[in-house]
């Protein structure tokens, strides 16, 4: 029997805009259910953080669901639900993202959470203390898990200066260490228009969207471009090795190589091994 080769997927209608204080804003109107979708990507990650501040680009993601000058803490959650949406956030080495789904009608209010939490986080000292118990302990419940505690052990192997090496979550002398203050320096400089890209896809109309982003988000000023890390991983110039003995009963094996960094251009500029 013959097989057909199978057929290319077709190429999504994406807009792309950039407005005057810099956010890009990439549109793509999907009309196949009544839905839209809110993606707004940051680019800040642990490799922005220095020893000392390790974790702060993932305590803050945690920081921006805690409300802000004009959305209540607890009505953040009930804004996207009572439109039957899903939201979410993560944070990894090179981007933190946030995102939210719901029926198309709830458009707006998307837009809103997203310029709120550009520009008007609140940061309050009693939440930042209760979020710092939150993260310890996501941090320490991860050290149980033998696969994630043998990859960070080899991660931060692999890189002897990147800031690859450090932890997203950050290593635990820091989370304890860090301060409100550090927290929210780390927010402004790096939750601006000018490092963000916004997408929108769903049952939308690109220049109705792009009307409604401008109107919302447009409005936020620009800053300075955030400082990039400039450093260079030395070469390797053998094989390293780390072993991380626990009781147990199971084995985990792993292996990493560095690879070729990705172009600049690019959401993800460089592997991490």
């Amino acid at each position: 029997m013959a097989i057909s080769p199978t057929a290319p997927a077709p190429l999504l209608d994406v807009r792309e805009t950039v407005l005057d204080n810099g956010l890009k804003v990439l549109v793509s109107p999907v009309h196949t259910a009544p839905l839209v979708s809110v993606w707004c990507w940051y680019r800040v990650g642990s490799r922005d953080e220095r020893p000392g501040l390790t974790g702060a680009s993932h305590w803050v993601e945690h920081m921006n669901f805690k409300g802000t000058t004009n959305i209540p803490r607890d009505e953040m959650k009930g804004l996207v639900e009572r439109f039957g949406g899903m939201w979410n956030g993560y944070t990894w080495i090179d981007q933190t993202t946030y995102l939210e789904t719901a029926g198309k009608d709830a458009l707006d209010q998307l837009l809103f959470i997203e310029a709120e939490r550009m520009s008007n986080g609140l940061y309050e000292p009693g939440d930042c203390e209760s979020e710092r118990t939150v993260i310890i302990s996501e941090l320490q419940g991860g050290e149980n898990d033998p696969d994630q505690l043998l990859d960070q052990e080899v991660t931060a192997m692999a890189f002897r200066a990147h800031p690859y090496r450090h932890p997203t979550i950050g290593w635990l002398s820091d989370l304890r260490s860090m301060t409100r203050d550090d927290l929210y320096g780390h927010y402004r400089r790096y939750y601006i228009p000018n490092n963000a890209t916004l997408v929108v896809a769903g049952d939308v109309d690109a220049d109705d969207v792009l009307r409604r982003v401008a109107r919302t988000l447009g409005a936020i000023p620009s800053s300075p471009e955030p400082p990039r890390v400039a450093l260079v991983e030395p070469p390797q110039l053998g094989e390293r090795r780390v072993i991380v003995e626990r009781p147990g009963t199971t084995a985990y094996l792993k292996l990493a190589w560095h690879a070729p960094a990705a172009p600049p251009s690019g959401w993800i500029r460089s592997a991490p091994c």
